[in-house]
């Protein structure tokens, strides 16, 4: 296939092709602003808008499931070339975006010819108001953020900075809308609102999904900390959206976003780490909760009230004074269940919906399926016990070693109690629904694609049968804490083979066969194993570095997702793993076995089962 290649010239400076403007800083923060905290803003900035010019392919599924992975290069002017060239800092930067939107990143970052601008031009309408905040937190405007708002100044009674991003003026009215309550229900001393707009100048972007813009998110964030002298920030995001199984095979965009994974998390607060030389600690205290939780949260603090002025819906250009959620999305299909679960419709009417969640028309296919899909996931989990869940939904197994203070079994466990919470509040929802409009479904009155009747009429919306995974997780549990995966060499045909069918062979097997011969002579010696240099390596490849750190980041998000999926092989650090000033070598936990051997294995495992 041919590719399409596309380039953007973007500039925060000059022609201010980007905007970036954060309002209400004091001029004295402003002043000692460290520069490379100012290039990561730009650097931010820059992936946020790049993101939504390059298109995955379309709206259409086929279009987008074709055209959906992307590589992207970015070539940026910085003040300090050194710091954001190292080794350590590109790759955390390259894999973590990499997780985070799915694509292929690269990063050229060169020393910048013409002075940069000043840091008073980012920050206009610069106050004298002195604030020193308990916390810094996300502020999108949403149920979440609010949440966390008014847990933090209502109840606990905590100076907070919130940091509001908004690329519309409809989402920052609704951010102010949220402060002016907070501020007129007498908490004005503990909160203090910095609004933040970053967009693409005069240019309506041609990608909607926006999956790096959480980056964006954390560096205003982490920016601002750094700024009021704090090394900690916290995202508010229930675990039901921040984990995101994937609630069909098939799903695409928004609904597959891993804003808040825990592994993004992780890798953003190591890249942090690394720009201000100490650590940076972000906090998800919401992580463990399911959006019904959350709402309850509000209802407690007495703000229930404000529930229907705050915002979930994506798409903000649909938003009218009344209206400001599509019913259709996953986010508003998410809210409403949440909502009526915790018994907060009152607070939140149905007329606040374009599409009502239980008895509004959804006329196309796409919407349809969304709700569908979304009803069967729950199902599917009501169906399932803890020893299957993980098993049936093998993405749980990306983020097992990213979780503080938790084991990977511990994990597990608590995600099956969470999603089993969440799938019960979604059946309740629906048996209460049913019950409710009794009448209506007996006549057949109902839209024909109301999602009450679907779910009424038809059993096909039913969970497939449920598959005895007992064996096969207990495995899977057992190679988690042994962390031992086997692999097989077939020089001959130039493939790695690795057990379930799977192999890399091209530049993929030549890339491993380069690193293979330490690892054989470590492994066969009972040594550990030595790293190699990436320049040797880069020769032997007859490639320049930042084409082997871009293969080696590819490969190892490849293998990673592959192996977790057929095998629940979580690596320790990666398939390929690397240290900073040595070089790259394979996981001490890769044992290479016959292609024989190998074989014999995969049969045994047939057979079982």
């Amino acid at each position: 296939m041919e590719q399409d290649v596309r380039r953007f010239r973007m500039d925060v400076q000059g022609d201010r092709t980007v905007n970036l403007c954060i309002s209400d800083i004091s001029r004295a923060m402003v002043s000692n602003i460290p520069s490379c905290l100012l290039d990561l803003l730009e650097i931010a900035a820059y992936v946020y808008c790049g993101d939504q010019r390059a298109t995955r392919g379309g709206s259409k599924l086929a279009e987008a499931g074709r055209r959906w992975h992307r590589q992207m290069r970015f070539v940026i002017p910085v003040r300090n070339a050194d710091v954001w060239s190292s080794a350590e800092l590109k790759e955390e930067l390259e894999a973590t975006l990499g997780y985070l939107s799915d694509d292929t990143y690269q990063f050229d970052f060169v020393e910048a010819f013409d002075p940069l601008t000043e840091p008073a031009a980012y920050f206009p309408d610069m106050s004298g108001v002195a604030f020193d905040p308990d916390e810094v937190m996300l502020f999108s405007g949403g149920i979440d953020s609010f949440a966390g708002a008014v847990e933090n100044i209502v109840q606990r009674r905590r100076r907070t900075l919130l940091v509001g991003h908004h690329s519309s003026g409809k989402v920052m009215a609704v951010q102010k809308e949220l402060v002016s309550a907070l501020k007129q229900a007498g908490y004005e001393s503990l909160l203090f609102y910095v609004p933040v707009n970053v967009t693409n100048a005069n240019l309506e972007p041609a990608e909607p999904s926006q999956r790096s813009r959480s980056f964006l998110f954390a560096t205003l964030a982490f920016v601002l900390a750094n700024m009021f002298g704090k090394e900690r920030f916290t995202f508010y995001e229930n675990g039901i959206v921040s984990f995101n199984l994937p609630i069909a095979k098939d799903v695409l965009g928004s609904r597959a976003t891993k804003t808040t994974h825990p592994k993004v998390i992780r890798g953003f607060e190591r890249i942090f780490t690394v720009v201000a030389k100490r650590p940076i600690e972000i906090s998800t205290p919401y992580l463990w909760d399911t959006k019904k939780q959350v709402i309850e949260r509000i209802t407690s603090n007495g703000f229930g009230p404000m529930l229907s002025r705050t915002v979930s819906c994506v798409h903000p250009i649909l938003w009218t004074k009344d209206v400001r959620h599509c019913g259709r999305c996953s986010q508003c299909i998410d809210r409403r269940f949440g909502v009526l679960a915790a018994e907060a419709g009152s607070f939140d009417p149905a007329d606040g919906y374009a599409v009502d969640l239980l008895t509004g028309p959804r006329n196309a296919d796409e919407d349809i399926r969304m709700a569908v899909d979304y009803v069967k996931f729950s199902r599917s989990i009501l169906n399932s016990t803890p020893q299957h869940f993980p098993a049936e939904n093998p993405d749980v197994y990306s983020a097992v070693n990213d979780v503080p203070g938790f084991s990977a079994t511990a994990v597990l466990d608590r995600l099956w109690e969470m999603h089993r919470r969440h799938a019960e509040t979604v059946d309740g929802v629906l048996q209460a629904g049913i019950k409710e409009h009794s009448q209506t479904l007996a006549r057949d009155l109902l839209p024909r694609g109301a999602l009450l009747r679907l779910c009424f009429s038809r059993s096909r919306i039913e969970a497939p049968p449920m598959v005895d995974h007992l064996q096969q997780f207990a495995a899977r549990l057992d190679r988690l804490a042994q962390q031992v995966c086997d692999f097989a060499v077939d020089r001959d045909a130039g493939k790695i083979w690795f057990r379930g069918d799977y192999s890399l062979e091209g530049s993929d097997f030549i890339l491993v066969a380069a690193l293979l011969p330490n690892h054989e002579r470590a492994k066969s010696r009972g040594e550990q194993v030595p790293y190699r240099l990436p320049g040797d390596l880069a020769m032997e490849l007859k490639i320049e570095e930042p084409a082997l750190r871009t293969r080696i980041i590819r490969l190892r998000k490849m293998v990673a997702e592959r192996l977790a999926i057929d095998q629940g092989i979580v690596f320790e650090k990666d398939f390929i793993e690397n240290l900073h000033g040595k070089g790259y070598r394979l996981a001490p936990e890769l044992r290479q076995v016959t292609l024989a051997d190998l074989n014999a294995a995969d049969a045994q495992v047939s057979q079982t089962n």
